[in-house]
């Protein structure tokens, strides 16, 4: 296509020339007398203040259409970024940008994977994206009561989620910044929480540099976006084994088919755990690799593409972690002075309208000889898979997840109330073994836009060491005995 800026100046050229020209063919043909010389010099003067005229105005049309071209161009690029996690979702096929001013410093705004504000040459920018989760949730337990827990019923709606995410870039487009404000009436929530807050640095596609308050990359799903997972929640393992949000510094990057992520920050808390401070000298360490087998499987665990996906995406995620608990934490089974390592392994494969993750997790617990409930080091290790496949391509979607948790010794505090949804196991009795199975069903109005997941779970497990007690009452202790609990989710999506 011609550059419209080179096509207005020779237009500009031709005008001047021709008419220059014209000028002199009529000199030559005109007397010398001194009236029409003066005549003809009045005359020339008349036609240069014209051509002057005629140029200004042309110079500005093109600069008015050359910085509505850039904002076009720059209008049709979306914002590449990892926030996905938390932040873009897919595009509905509506972009524009409006014009809102012209020249040097013009302003393009409009809508394109959330809404934007950038200047001309987006050194620049601020996005904005949204996500709305409304629930209801169906919770009975049975067979606590001999540990001491009532056996009850619970139906609860809740706004699950309600997040704004602002993004974009400032000074220059490798210099970013990342904000989540969140508010949930889970819990009896209620009140907003600035969730994220980080800035990052890239100096070349294998070197960004990040600091701020992020989630941590230590396990695969609770790094992927939560607007696209393929059940409503996490897993009751990887609520169990994974490392919520840190607050550090972290090196990562991507080469080809593989990236990378190594992370120095605070104590990392459960993810039941709100606190951030660092109580204790340690630092807690994470890393992570990622590898694309074939196609990279990306950081959605369901794809609504209708078409499918037939290209077969396979990646494989792996991490590794130490940490020195600061706060006591029901999902992680953790006490204050634990020094806990682990890794985690991700496999994940998707061809078609089939989606498969499985994912293994160990956790490594020192032993801890100070505090109130002194232990010996011990081993826990927890699994997951998971399938979703398309039985309406885009549509209608059926998926199954299973998954396990086990620890080498049953800790969990006393926290002074029930965990009603039990989302790592019970919060108020200690437990050994828990295995979750449930069976899901997505509608998909608008892929994950908007869409209405309803997915049902029966958690089994078992109860065989009374941990808080530990020792000397061994009279205390419970063998082999048996609890349950079933879960039944409802939740509508909005995403922009």
């Amino acid at each position: 296509m011609t550059d419209p800026h080179s096509k207005l100046q020779g237009i500009v050229f031709f005008l001047v020339l021709t008419t220059g020209s014209a000028g002199i063919l009529t000199s030559a043909s005109a007397e010398s007398s001194p009236s029409n010389l003066v005549d003809e010099i009045k005359a020339l003067k008349h036609e240069l203040d014209a051509q002057r005229t005629a140029t200004h105005r042309l110079e500005k049309k093109l600069e008015a259409l050359v910085s509505h071209s850039k904002s076009q161009s720059s209008a049709s690029k979306t914002q590449s970024s990892n926030e996905s996690s938390s932040g873009a979702n897919e595009s509905s096929g509506e972009a524009g940008a409006i014009l809102t001013s012209a020249g040097q410093n013009a302003l393009s705004a409009g809508y394109a994977n959330g809404f934007f504000i950038k200047d001309g040459d987006g050194n620049n920018s601020l996005y904005i994206n949204g996500l709305l989760q409304a629930r209801f949730n169906h919770f009975a337990t049975h067979q606590t009561w001999q540990f001491g827990a009532i056996d009850q019923t619970s139906n609860v709606f809740d706004v699950f989620l309600g997040r704004l995410y602002f993004s974009g870039n400032i000074i220059d487009p490798s210099v970013q910044y990342f904000y989540t404000l969140q508010g949930t009436t889970a819990g009896n929530g209620s009140g907003i929480t600035l969730l994220d807050a980080k800035m990052s640095k890239t100096f070349d596609p294998f070197l960004t540099i990040s600091a701020g308050r992020f989630w941590s990359s230590y396990t695969y799903e609770y790094y992927t976006d939560i607007g696209k997972y393929l059940f409503p929640d996490l897993s009751a393992a990887e609520w169990a084994f994974s490392l919520g949000r840190i607050v550090g510094a972290q090196a990562s990057g991507q080469n080809g088919k593989f990236s990378y992520a190594v992370s120095v920050s605070n104590s990392v808390p459960g993810s039941d755990v709100s606190f951030t401070e660092n109580t204790k000298s340690q630092l807690a360490t994470i890393v992570h690799a990622n590898y694309d087998i074939l196609e990279p499987y990306g950081f959605q665990e369901s794809d609504p593409n209708p078409a499918g996906v037939w290209n077969p995406q396979l990646s494989l995620w792996a991490s590794g972690m130490y940490n020195v608990v600061s706060y006591a934490s029901v999902f992680q089974n953790a006490y204050p002075d634990d020094k806990t390592y682990g890794a985690t392994s991700s496999l994940n494969f998707r061809y078609g309208y089939l989606s498969f993750q499985g994912t293994g997790y160990f956790q490594g617990t020192e032993a801890n000889t100070t505090g109130f409930a002194p232990h010996r080091a011990f081993n826990s290790y927890g699994w997951s898979e998971q399938v979703g496949f398309y039985i309406i391509p885009g549509t209608l979607e059926l998926a199954e997840r299973i998954d396990g948790v086990g620890w080498g010794r049953a800790q969990i505090p006393f926290t002074g109330g029930a965990e009603h949804q039990w989302w790592a196991g019970p919060g108020n009795f200690s437990y050994k073994n828990l295995t979750e199975y449930t069976g899901g069903l997505n509608y998909y109005l608008h892929g994950h836009n908007a869409k209405v997941q309803l997915a049902y779970s029966y958690i089994k497990g078992n109860e065989n060491e009374n941990a808080f007690f530990y020792p000397p009452f061994s009279w205390l202790k419970t063998v082999g005995k048996p609890f349950n609990a079933q879960r039944l989710i409802l939740q509508s999506q909005l995403a922009f």
